[in-house]
């Protein structure tokens, strides 16, 4: 399959995004396309496509969709017939209406809560998204500040339970703090530590 192929293949939806993330690392053709493309949007800091796809997170769907748009105006500036897969962009927009500040929904949680209800409408999806959400991702008594992007553990995927935080910028240069979880399931506790 040709480094085309490869990305008309991810725009439209055939290839999934985890596939499409092992491949623009492996494929030497994918990567050299990708390079030659530098005429990017101003919000892209990256000098070129190829260093922006691999700085992206496949589990966010804001990455995802991102990556698909610029990809599918290569294909469009290439004169390549296509079609853009829309799941994408309508998970994003969903959960922009859905998502709490404190969080950034992995985007094969968010596809799995949908698919288990689409035959909602709209309005009863959001609704429901909300309560469900709100019941997943526990926390004993306030939701975690971050200090970067959100990264809430999951186990299997379920939402561990946000125990608290803790400030460790005495033991760091910068401003530091530690976010306690706990697994119910294996009895166990994870901790993240962000810094800026």
């Amino acid at each position: 399959m040709t480094a085309i192929e490869i990305i008309k293949q991810f725009v439209e939806g055939a290839i999934s995004p985890k596939a499409f993330e092992e491949i623009i690392y492996a494929d030497p053709a994918v990567e050299a396309l990708l390079k030659s493309e530098n005429n990017l949007p101003a919000y892209v800091t990256e000098p070129d496509l190829y260093t922006y796809t691999i700085s992206q997170d496949y589990q966010s769907l804001e990455s995802i969709y991102n990556v698909q748009t610029l990809l599918s105006t290569v294909l469009t500036k290439k004169n390549i017939t296509h079609t853009v897969e829309k799941k994408y962009e309508t998970l994003f927009n969903l959960t922009l209406k859905v998502q709490p500040k404190w969080l950034s929904l992995p985007s094969d949680y968010l596809s799995k809560l949908v698919e288990e209800r689409k035959n909602l409408s709209s309005k009863e999806l959001q609704a429901w998204l909300k309560e469900k959400i709100k019941f997943d991702f526990r926390y004993l008594k306030v939701q975690p500040k971050w200090l970067q992007s959100p990264v809430w553990p999951m186990v299997d995927g379920k939402p561990m339970v946000f125990l608290g935080q803790l400030d460790i910028s005495e033991l760091s240069h910068d401003n530091a703090q530690t976010y306690l979880f706990f697994d119910e399931g294996k009895q166990s506790f994870h901790t993240i530590t962000q810094a800026c």
